[in-house]
């Protein structure tokens, strides 16, 4: 009976913990479905919680201080008129639209060909007439940079690979677009504001660094203000470029950059007419430079025609990334110039790889093929801290390379004023050869003040070339401070001496590109050379066109310069 009695009652009990677990069970399900069923509205309202309250707090900021709130609220219509501009273009009336008119435009240019070049022949000259009008009135002398300019265009067009082979219609737009940028960038007062807001931003964003900086190296990082004793370069300017690798890791963790370059291949295409990876390699290097680039069209480098593998390259050598903005800053460039040499030189790079190497293929990627990579398997901290973490065998690669270059150039300034010595010359230097090398190419880009003048900039756009571009912008600071320059001069040296385009970077590409696609080493070995030189001419060609556009430029003041001093007295 007792038995009985127990198998009752864990009978029972059994009953009882189904039920119990059903229950539960059930409970959970629906809460699960109420979850699934709530969480779109929940999301939504989110989102539209947060929007209404970021634009009633940007409302009062406005009423209560507007030029302060200026920059945020200029940003904020951008960023609308992007979503805007993106949400129409997505729907799918426009996308027919778009198709049939293209094909319409496209048959239409097919039957009556000179009619696309008449209006690119009109609009460029109109261009011309606004640049020539606009600079007699004010200081004709810009207008000797259009020598350089079109020497430019002569040589890569001589020393092209396949000169018959050039696609003028991609050619001539990139250039079109180009000059339509700088001058909004630089001419158009709006466009100037803007840019200024913008890198002021980014130089205000950087100075944080230094709070990590000091807490770590302590007044190293932060040392006093003591006259003729410079700061440490290595704990002051380049911890930043840790810094802002980890900014740029977020902003790539949560996708930014990655929305941003995927929208610029149809906004390429219809402006230049290049291939989905060359728009984006071209836009993704002003962001993260040469050695990170790569990776974000990796899937595809090994079906890259030869002619997109060299305008890869060529964009390489012409950009430069944003983890150097910050040293180059430090060492006296102007953000402002930087920031808009960065952004002219994408589609310059694409004109001038398309003159020194046309294409010859029929592209392997199509535009609805081409995706980019959004995920990533690390964690929010973890891809923070790696990224800082990553980039500290950089910063001592750069203070490495700086130590022997600098001691290098030296003991070489030293020989060459030897050699002169002896025969009864003195004044002889090793970097006197890179400024009689490139002479020319200084005078005919518009520094044609006095020969002196000339003579330093050339110096500089062969020590960028031949060594690297942070030994060239540290003796352009030098050259600041000493009031050597003239303001043009300061200018069109920052654009020309902005890139990677240099000696070195020919064994970082070298190694990037055979390393993510071992089978394009070979070809890439093959132009490697030519495309340092179209790099090279991208940016030679930004700061020719920044002397023809800006009328009268302001020279960035160096605060530590300025500053005054403390005088250690002697004993």
């Amino acid at each position: 009976m007792d038995e009985d009695y127990g198998e009752k009652k864990n009978g029972v009990w059994d009953d009882t913990l189904a039920i119990t677990r059903g229950t539960f069970e059930n409970n959970a399900n629906i809460f699960q479905r109420l979850i699934q069923k709530v969480s779109p509205f929940f999301g939504l309202a989110a989102i539209l919680a947060f929007l209404l309250i970021y634009h009633g707090y940007l409302i009062a900021a406005g009423i209560h201080n507007y030029s302060k709130a200026a920059p945020l609220i200029y940003v904020t219509i951008f960023l609308w008129l992007c979503f805007i501009v993106n949400f129409l273009v997505g729907t799918e009336h426009f996308r027919r639209f778009y198709d049939d008119l293209a094909q319409k435009l496209d048959d239409f240019a097919t039957r009556r060909w000179f009619v696309p070049i008449t209006i690119k022949l009109a609009f460029a000259g109109a261009l011309l007439a606004y640049t020539i009008i606009e600079s007699v009135t004010s200081q004709p002398s810009r207008l000797t940079g259009f020598g350089g300019y079109v020497f430019y265009l002569c040589f890569m067009v001589l020393f092209s690979h396949r000169p018959r082979k050039i696609n003028w219609n991609i050619v001539t737009s990139a250039l079109i677009f180009h000059y339509c940028l700088a001058i909004i960038i630089l001419q158009w007062p709006t466009g100037r504001w803007f840019f200024q807001q913008l890198s002021q931003l980014i130089v205000g964003l950087l100075e944080y660094a230094q709070v990590g900086a000091k807490f770590v190296f302590g007044f190293i990082a932060g040392p006093p203000n003591i006259c003729d004793l410079a700061p440490v370069f290595i704990f002051t300017s380049l911890q930043t470029l840790i810094y802002f690798s980890a900014v740029v890791a977020l902003l790539f963790y949560f996708g930014v950059i990655q929305v941003a370059l995927k929208k610029s291949t149809w906004f390429m295409k219809v402006l230049i007419g290049t291939t989905p990876v060359e728009s984006v390699y071209s836009w993704a290097c002003t962001f993260l430079g040469q050695s990170e680039a790569p990776l974000v069209i990796r899937p595809y480098l090994e079906k890259l025609t030869d002619s997109e593998l060299f305008a890869v390259l060529t964009s390489g050598f012409s950009c430069t990334g944003g983890t150097v903005f910050a040293a180059y800053v430090a060492l006296g460039a102007c953000p402002e110039s930087i920031l808009t040499a960065s952004l002219l030189s994408a589609p310059m790079s694409l004109a001038c790889s398309k003159l020194m190497y046309p294409e010859e293929e029929e592209t392997r990627i199509k535009e609805e093929d081409f995706e980019l990579d959004h995920e990533n398997d690390k964690g929010f901290f973890d891809t923070l801290c790696s990224a800082g973490v990553a980039l500290v065998p950089t910063v001592f690669a750069i203070g490495a390379t700086l130590v022997v270059v600098m001691s290098l150039l030296a003991l070489l300034d030293e020989v060459f004023y030897y050699i002169g010595d002896l025969i009864g010359y003195d004044g002889w230097s090793f970097q006197m050869l890179f400024g009689y090398a490139f002479f020319p190419l200084a005078y005919m880009m518009g520094i044609t003040r006095n020969a002196d003048q000339t003579l330093l900039v050339a110096q500089l756009m062969g020590s960028k070339t031949a060594v690297n571009e942070f030994v060239a912008y540290d003796k352009l600071g030098q050259l600041q401070n000493e009031n050597k320059l003239d303001p043009k001069s300061v200018l069109v040296a920052t654009y020309a001496l902005c890139g990677f385009s240099n000696f070195g970077s020919m064994g970082i590409q070298m190694e990037v590109i055979g390393g993510l696609a071992p089978g394009k080493k070979t070809a890439a070995a093959k132009v490697m050379l030519r495309a340092l030189c179209a790099g090279a001419i991208a940016c030679f060609m930004n700061a020719t066109v920044a002397g023809i556009l800006i009328s009268n430029p302001v020279v960035c003041s160096n605060a530590s310069a300025n500053s005054t001093c403390f005088r250690i007295p002697s004993s």
